[in-house]
């Protein structure tokens, strides 16, 4: 497959002004149309309503199992989640397979048991991520459609997700503002790139081009990272949806200030949306990095690669801490004080406390897909 530098001159990229005025107009018109047996399949797989995403921080609910249609966690009698990891500042929402049909959305206060719903959605084999925002409180996610290399994405907040598009081949929740989705299309060998508005209406299209192969993989306000299906280089697209640079690599994770950490043959680096890398001197890991994520206050990023993850200061380049647990599907978050990093296992999730450098394993009884926190403070 060629590389990007040897394309982005054959691709012509179009871009929509006034997408807000005539947002609708617009994904009516350019919105890639599902086939009426893909739709009938997505009312087949994906049901309507799901859980509520409401955390119990103050005290566990009086009501019983029975009567508020939840049931407790698979780990009885274990209490709130700071009871379980010291320290541990969030409530946590987790979502997992049940008897590797359907998905269970589990609600982790900070005091009292974790409850869990259902959440009518199917699931993928190999099961893929669900991604919570920065909030906590909706996901997206993606089914595969039979045969084909995309699928239907599905996003919001459980009770009320709903599908937003389909022919999707790669999405991402906005990196400083949680109520913000983009996702990227394939149709007829033309890549689209669109926006969700916050209350998911009406998805708004950036910019559109043929030759460009290639799924979302990160955006901001610095712009979107569009990844090379041969995982071998990337595109870096502005905000007004022209293509601004390539660079070869794979992207881990973004900050909002516009870096992204990237993974090549040489190691792990920064990149700036701006122009310019930084290399971060850790080419000693032996595994491929899966995928990467930064604290919110940017000063530490956590790596994780199949056998095990890692956290590097970012003021020396100095690796801080390890977890040599084995990881799940590929995914890092970060406790809203930025001490905790947790990460689903084959089994359980994985917390590593880069307080004092321990790490533990929790719930392992289950399989989980997807992480999210719910900050106290947040709304």
């Amino acid at each position: 497959m060629p590389g990007f530098g040897s394309i982005a001159y054959l691709c012509t990229v179009v871009v929509t002004p006034n997408v807000i005025e005539d947002a609708r107009e617009s994904h009516d018109r350019v919105s890639p149309a599902a086939p009426r047996w893909a739709w009938l399949l997505v009312g087949l797989v994906i049901g309507a309503g799901a859980a509520v995403l409401v955390l119990g921080v103050d005290e566990p609910t009086s009501s019983s199992p029975a009567e508020n249609g939840s049931n407790p966690a698979a780990n009885t009698n274990v209490g709130g989640i700071a009871d379980v990891v010291e320290g541990f500042p969030d409530g946590l929402m987790a979502v997992s397979r049940s008897n590797g049909q359907s998905l269970e959305l589990m609600i982790w206060p900070l005091q009292g048991e974790p409850y869990e719903r259902s959440i009518p959605v199917g699931v993928s084999r190999p099961p893929g991520p669900v991604a919570f925002d920065g909030s906590g409180r909706r996901i997206a996610t993606s089914l595969p459609l039979p045969e084909t290399e995309v699928g239907v994405l599905y996003a919001g907040i459980p009770e009320n997700a709903e599908i937003i598009a389909t022919q999707v081949n790669g999405y991402a929740w906005h990196d400083s503002d949680p109520l913000n989705l983009a996702y990227t299309t394939i149709v007829d060998g033309e890549l689209g790139l669109w926006v969700v508005r916050p209350d998911l209406r009406g998805p708004q299209l950036v910019t559109r081009g043929v030759g460009i192969e290639g799924h979302l993989a990160a955006w901001g306000e610095w712009g979107y990272a569009i990844q090379g299906e041969a995982e071998e280089e990337v595109v870096l697209i502005t905000v007004g949806g022209e293509i601004k640079d390539t660079h070869p690599g794979r992207v881990l994770g973004s900050y909002r200030t516009g870096w992204l950490a990237i993974a090549d043959d040489g190691g792990v680096h920064l990149l700036s949306a701006g122009g310019g890398v930084r290399g971060l001197g850790i080419d000693e890991m032996e595994d491929d990095v899966l995928i990467g994520s930064f604290s919110d206050d940017g000063s530490k990023l956590a790596l994780l690669t199949r056998d095990r993850a890692m956290v590097v200061s970012m003021a020396d380049d100095s690796t801080m801490h390890e977890s040599e647990g084995r990881a799940g599907v590929p995914q890092l978050i970060w406790s809203s004080d930025g001490r905790f990093v947790l990460y689903p296992g084959v089994r359980g999730i994985w917390a590593v406390d880069t307080g004092d450098g321990e790490a533990e394993a929790i719930l392992t009884t289950r399989t989980f897909t997807g992480l999210g926190i719910a900050p106290l403070g947040g709304s």
